[in-house]
């Protein structure tokens, strides 16, 4: 079995490097609050991260994980907070389940890659901690009222997605100087670690016209960044600077100033209106240059019926239907769609003869009485998971963290 197609959202995070060089992997390369976290300890984390076929800087990720749940364990310490090997065992099916393994085989496949079991088991053991210290600090405080209960049901649909608050660092490549100017850019992402050495970094080096504001960028829907900086962001706490990013002509690094979640509730999608446009020639090159050529040319699904109304109708079709009467390729590739959005990953015909230009128009969303119990669990799952990422921002605020 292949773990590294496992899950990449799982509460882990990011790209392969080692750790420093030492003259012990048993000596403390940060001190969290007193508490080492050792270089086999991370080590190890980055083992588990790249088995996972995680992206990202997986020696920061590591490092940054550990130092978390050093402070989350001596969270639960001051609150008497500890976990039984029944649970743990139970945890570590849990996460492996995932999988569709049971966690005595998932420990058995980073065994594989030359992942200690204590390593995994001492991750899992830190979640169901954190867990139990978030629903014990919380959980009176993040219950959902009936009158909320109703409101958000009235909404009737939700707003679907994470956005962003972020500060930025433009440096741009001087031809000639590419290798300096990247050892810059990673250096500054390596040691800046508050707002006001970030702040001050981007008045010294910056080119992006945020410059004077110190790099801030007011809130963004997650969805409208590209997909690796999203996926970086998401992987990465509040306060966190990503590594460079290249960018044309220049690299960047972000601080992740805020995070939020605009759901509201669990909305459930019951039907697509969509447009289909048939283009011969299957997948290739000279189909897949025309379907983009047509992307460019249009904003919408009025767009693409116009522009497509002398071609014969047996080309192009648009349909409003129930989710249970589209066919379920079809169903899967709009799910990932945002309105207005296109796809041309099918193809149609016995043979694939067909490219498949596939544009979401909208979706129909439904959200009533039916789903009270689901919409209360989404409500009061989102206000945990608020307060206990607010309660770990404090802690790390609070902590004396030294890097070796």
């Amino acid at each position: 079995m292949k773990l590294k197609t496992l899950l990449v959202y799982i509460a882990l995070s990011a790209v392969p490097t080692m750790a420093p060089a030492q003259s012990s992997p048993y000596q403390a390369a940060v001190v969290v609050n007193g508490i080492g976290v050792t270089y086999h300890e991370i080590d190890q984390r980055m083992l588990m991260l790249e088995t996972l076929g995680t992206l990202g800087d997986v020696e920061k990720q590591a490092r940054e994980a550990l130092i978390d749940e050093r402070l989350q364990q001596q969270a639960a310490r001051q609150l008497g907070v500890a976990i039984t090997e029944d649970l743990l065992k139970a945890g570590m099916d849990e996460f492996a389940a995932r999988a569709n393994i049971t966690g005595e085989q998932m420990t058995a496949e980073f065994a594989k890659e030359g992942v200690d079991p204590e390593a995994f088991a001492d991750f899992v053991r830190a979640g169901l901690i954190w867990r139990s210290v978030v629903s014990q600090k919380f959980q009176s405080k993040a219950i959902v009222s009936e009158a909320e209960l109703d409101a958000a049901i009235n909404l009737g649909s939700t707003s679907v997605g994470a956005s962003v608050l972020l500060a930025e660092l433009v440096l741009p490549l001087v031809e000639g100087q590419e290798a300096q100017v990247m050892e810059l850019a990673t250096d500054l992402s390596r040691r800046l670690r508050t707002e006001a050495d970030f702040e001050e970094a981007v008045l010294t080096y910056s080119a992006s016209p945020t410059r004077a504001d110190g790099g801030k960028i007011d809130w963004i829907p997650i969805g409208n960044l590209p997909a690796e900086i999203g996926t970086l962001l998401l992987t990465r706490g509040v306060g966190a600077v990503t590594p460079p990013i290249p960018l044309p002509n220049a690299v960047a690094i972000f601080r992740l100033r805020g995070l939020r979640d605009n759901r509201t509730a669990a909305a459930k999608t019951i039907g697509y209106d969509y447009a289909t446009f048939l283009i011969p020639g299957g997948r290739s090159e000279a189909a897949l240059a025309q379907a983009a050529k047509l992307k460019q040319e249009i904003d919408t699904c009025k767009d693409l019926a116009a522009k497509v109304r002398q071609l014969p109708e047996t080309l192009f079709n648009r349909s409003t239907l129930p989710l249970r009467q589209i066919p379920r390729n079809f169903a899967d590739e709009l799910a990932q769609l945002d309105p207005n959005e296109v796809s041309t990953n099918l193809t149609s015909g016995q043979n694939g003869e067909n490219l498949v230009f596939l544009m979401l128009c909208s979706r129909t969303t439904a959200l009533t009485a039916g789903n009270r119990e689901e919409v209360r669990n989404a409500l009061f799952s989102q206000r945990m998971e608020a307060f206990g990422t607010g309660y770990l921002q404090e802690l790390r605020g609070d902590a004396i963290i030294t890097y070796k």
